[in-house]
């Protein structure tokens, strides 16, 4: 029997005679813990035998020529963890499962669809996923265990990243995701859906059976095109089940993401982003006045887009604290019409906002519950 053990910190270097490291069939390779192996080529393995769930690979090729990392075996190959920071793009051939991290820095990895062994890339761990501009997955990642999980995903256009919380049951069987750029057949809709972003979508795969049993909101974040959203209407996020059934889940902006209103349905396959007809006014719930520029002061969505407005923020027992006229949203709370006024004087509790605003000549009055906390 043919056995290779491979120890801390093994370096494969092109210029020492290493220019890949093939595994052939019946080859028993064990990875030893804390074992930490950095490539600047291919890997393949063809054995059944190989043991990599205890190895650190490091994917660190320079220049512009795709390199691989082939399982040719019938079984998913288990590594400890990966990190890209690569020039080159790393072809996925075969399964390939990170049990613990995969860390971007630079360069991706694509999932190869096409050959006798299609790639399959599956994360098992916890720890959050956080890819760049420069370093994500072009193709489908299927998370492995149940947690609130990004999917570091992208294409050829970009990187746009989505969340989705993934139950015990979904875990199991994995649920895949990937940015295609195939219209599923969305459709505007008179009087809710004005307009659609057609340059790329989010395809899932929800394990085996394709039906979800956890059902969660999903967040989709359109990297470098928020400007479609802002000005006329609110972002929407858009579903397209198995059967080409259209549903409109709502949205609200959330960070650098949009965020459905709405839990995805069972057999969710495709989702997409839209801007409905309509504005909507939201006031945001929490105020932490600790100057870190996270809620450090009161904050409305929308309702730049209807200067005519009065903002007052009341006491539980209804006395008035603070009115605004002409209330205005600003990244810099230095520069805000609220800078006259000390949110960290307020005490902790509960407050009343009432917002009235002027939308195609009616008045409109919006009255929400807010939570200052220090």
């Amino acid at each position: 029997m043919k056995r290779m053990i491979l120890f801390m910190a093994v370096t494969l270097i092109p210029l020492a005679g290493i220019s890949q490291l093939i595994i052939s069939a019946g080859t028993d390779v064990v990875a030893a813990t804390g074992t930490t192996l950095t490539t600047t080529s291919r890997i393949e393995n063809q054995s059944l035998k190989t043991d990599l769930t205890n190895l650190k690979l490091v994917l660190a090729a320079t220049g512009t020529a795709a390199q691989g990392l082939v399982n040719g075996t019938l079984r998913p190959l288990p590594v400890g963890g990966i990190t890209i920071n690569s020039n080159a793009t790393f072809g996925i051939v075969g399964e390939w499962l990170v049990k613990n991290e995969l860390i971007f820095t630079k360069g991706k990895l694509f999932v190869d669809k096409a050959p006798a062994f299609p790639g399959r890339l599956g994360y098992q761990g916890t720890t959050a996923l956080v890819g760049n501009d420069d370093s994500y997955v072009n193709g489908r990642i299927f998370m492995l265990s149940a947690a609130a999980h990004t999917f570091p995903i992208g294409n050829n256009n970009g990187y746009y990243p989505a969340q989705l919380t993934i139950n015990d049951a979904d875990a199991a069987a994995g649920v895949g995701m990937e940015i295609v750029t195939t219209n599923p057949g969305f459709a505007p809709v008179t009087g809710s859906i004005k307009e659609i972003f057609t340059d790329h979508f989010w395809e899932l795969t929800a394990g085996t059976s394709g039906t979800l049993s956890g059902l969660n909101p999903i967040s989709l974040s359109s990297n470098g095109t928020s400007n479609f959203f802002t000005g006329d209407g609110d972002a929407l996020v858009l579903e397209s089940n198995s059967s080409g059934v259209q549903t409109n889940l709502g949205g609200i902006v959330n960070n650098t993401f949009f965020s459905s209103t709405q839990n995805v349905t069972a057999k969710a396959k495709t989702f997409g982003l839209a801007k409905s007809d309509n504005i909507s006014v939201i006031v945001h719930k929490l105020i932490t006045p600790d100057n870190d520029e996270k809620n450090d002061v009161l904050f409305i969505d929308g309702i730049d887009s209807f200067p005519e407005n009065e903002v007052y923020l009341l006491d539980r027992w209804g006395k008035e604290i603070r009115t605004w006229k002409s209330f205005q949203n600003y990244a810099q709370p230095a520069l805000s019409t609220q800078a006259n006024f000390d949110f960290s004087k307020l005490e902790i509790g509960n407050y009343i906002c009432v917002v009235k605003f002027v939308r195609n000549g009616k008045e409109e009055t919006i009255n929400q519950m807010i939570v200052v906390l220090k």
